[in-house]
């Protein structure tokens, strides 16, 4: 009988039930049904490579369904084990023929340097620490080797730590003991990591310690297969790298929307009252306190936190400002939703309020009910129910690995009040007759920087974190802008605004590549909080005026169409720019700037002279 074709949110439906159980059998059940549509899952597609020291092709299956459940579709290529060397350094090699995006290396030091593991107590000191200088030096040239013929990221696999340690309990205050040679590698490798561009350490070591550290491995397939990784572990190793993925590709989530009766705290208020919820030192009211507690942390990372609770208006809001215990009040909450409408609706609400895209939300609720609802309505929305014992609300978030990116930067933590005073300039808009007088009344203040070294975090992130207001979606990291600013012939210019109602930081990034007669825009991009204040067109006007006073005789922009940066669709045209072909592919559009003007606003006020950082 032949299977039937899955539809989206039926493959959504079976990738969760998955990660509720991730057999062998559910794992290779579901990639075998959702094979057929895998493509079509995912907005972002890209090719990744695995060079390992050992068999690790039992990853291959979990971590193109991890990727999916991301927003990723991965093809994959696995080198043969223990061709390291081989497939770094030679240009012909396999992975490289392969042109990845990414390449995966695990490599275990207990496999290229096993005396340090097999027969530590037998090395003199000097003996290991040269068996271990011999291996990093040479791993190191094949990583330079590599980056002499590919610009694919690179993700390292740091050196577990031996589950006994060959000194027993004496290994912890020995000198030069066997643990103190291993965190010495792992020290090694992040250096060795940091000098090579887009080279990042995944810590193996941390995942095998919170996983199990004596269960890990299952020793005869180990000896018997050389996977030295037991089943049950296969699932989270692939999420594991999938979370490095996902803040490099733009799929990292922007925004978690609670529940409260029974999420928040525990009971129904509508029922028992403000007084008579479960909130506070005992249990299970200490449970929710310790669970607001983990959504007060990832507020401070910069996760915008929305409320959508189906109660009488007015109730939530009382428990927050009142209630002794409570750890998250209205002010950590950019949007909330409290009402008897449908949670899919008020969310499609939030999203359109906050100008964020809807699959960057992540729905938290206690409901199985509620969340089968948001699961067959929103499939983009990462749905997550939470189990029915409020004691392991917490694990849940910290389990949350959609929230992660490289860096937090001082603008990530501001996001939650950045968002909140939207809802001041919403009001202000609402109350003024005309744009003009609204525009003056924010009292806009701007700063432009030109390559400005300590902005490269920021430029980075905003690459990755933003997708509507973008003109191609184009990811960079810190080491591509920190290669723009020093190049000579770009400039990196960062925009930050401030007004009436407080300073959003950087919110503005281009890339201009330039040259005596036209300055190109290689990147354009806009948070999507600031838009349709005139701050973008004044963006392009103050660089055009800089191009122009360089000599340069026009602009160039391009914009490839992705399935979100439609808000970026008919910008140029509004600046001025025209069309430079009907045919040119991607869209190419050309301001000519010997007459162009490049007047700013009266309303925008340049608050400082821009600055330049050689």
């Amino acid at each position: 009988m032949p299977s039937q074709t899955l539809t989206h949110v039926e493959a959504v439906k079976l990738l969760d039930a998955v990660d509720a159980q991730p057999t062998l059998v559910n794992i290779n059940t579901a990639a075998r049904r959702i094979a057929p549509i895998a493509s079509s899952l995912a907005a972002v597609h890209k090719r990744l490579a695995c060079v390992s020291s050992f068999t690790i092709d039992f990853l291959k299956t979990p971590l193109e369904l991890q990727a999916l459940r991301a927003g990723l579709h991965l093809q994959i290529h696995v080198a043969p084990y223990g061709q390291i060397d081989q497939e770094l350094i030679n240009p012909q090699s396999g992975v490289a023929s392969f042109n990845p995006d990414v390449v995966l290396i695990a490599v275990r030091l207990r496999d290229v340097c096993p005396a340090l593991y097999d027969s530590f107590n037998s090395l003199a000191p000097e003996e290991a620490k040269a068996t271990l200088d011999d291996w990093l030096a040479r791993f190191k040239s094949a990583l330079m080797s590599f980056r002499q013929h590919s610009q694919a990221h690179l993700l390292i696999l740091n050196y577990e730590t031996p589950v006994a340690p060959a000194l027993g309990i004496a290994d912890r205050a020995a000198a030069n003991s066997q643990s103190q040679l291993i965190r010495t590698a792992n020290e090694s490798l992040d250096a060795i990591a940091a000098a090579i561009a887009n080279a990042h350490v995944l810590d193996y070591d941390a995942l095998i310690a919170a996983q199990g550290r004596a269960t890990w491995e299952d020793r005869r397939m180990a000896l018997y297969g050389r996977i030295p990784v037991a089943a049950e572990h296969y699932w989270p190793f692939a999420g594991f790298i999938v979370r490095y993925l996902r803040p490099m590709y733009g799929l990292t989530k922007k925004v978690l929307v609670l529940d409260a009766d029974n999420t928040l705290w525990g009971g129904v208020i509508g029922d028992v009252g403000v007084d008579g919820i479960a909130l506070g030192p005992d249990y299970p009211g200490s449970a929710f306190v310790a669970f607001q507690k983990r959504v007060l942390d990832l507020y401070h990372r910069g996760i915008v936190l929305c409320i959508a609770s189906k109660n009488q208006p007015g109730i939530v809001e009382e428990a927050l400002k009142t209630h002794p215990n409570m750890v998250l009040r209205e002010k950590h909450f950019a949007a909330m939703r409290v009402n008897w409408n449908p949670k899919p609706q008020n969310l499609q609400e939030m999203a359109a309020d906050l100008n964020l895209g809807i699959d960057s939300f992540v729905f938290l609720d206690d409901s199985d009910v509620e969340c089968a609802l948001m699961r067959e309505a929103l499939p983009q929305v990462l749905t997550v129910c939470l189990p029915k014992e409020p004691a392991r609300y917490a694990a849940v978030v910290e389990a949350l690995d959609c929230f992660d990116q490289f860096s937090v930067s001082a603008e990530d933590r501001a996001r939650g009040e950045l968002y909140r005073a939207e809802s001041g300039r919403r009001q202000l808009q609402s109350a003024v007759v005309d744009m003009p007088t609204f525009y003056r009344q924010l009292a806009m203040k701007v700063t432009f920087g030109v390559n400005q070294s300590s902005q490269i975090s920021r430029a980075a992130q905003m690459t990755n974190r933003t997708n509507q207001f973008n003109m191609h979606t184009i990811r960079c990291s810190e080491d591509d802008i920190r290669r723009f600013m020093t190049s000579g012939d770009h400039e990196v210019i960062t925009l930050a605004l401030e007004d009436r109602f407080g300073d959003s930081g950087v919110v503005g990034l281009a890339i201009v590549r330039k040259s005596p007669h036209e300055w190109v825009l290689h990147q354009l991009l806009m948070s999507c909080r600031i838009l349709g204040r005139t701050v973008e067109q004044a963006f392009v006007n103050w660089i055009a005026g800089r191009a122009k006073s360089a000599g340069a005789t026009r602009l160039v922009g391009q914009f490839v169409p992705t399935t979100k940066n439609k808000p970026f669709a008919g910008f140029y045209k509004s600046c001025g720019f025209a069309a430079n072909s009907p045919d040119s592919a991607p869209d190419e559009w050309i301001l000519s700037l010997p007459n162009v003007d490049t007047t700013i606003p009266d309303w925008i006020a340049i608050q400082h002279p821009a600055t330049e950082v050689s």
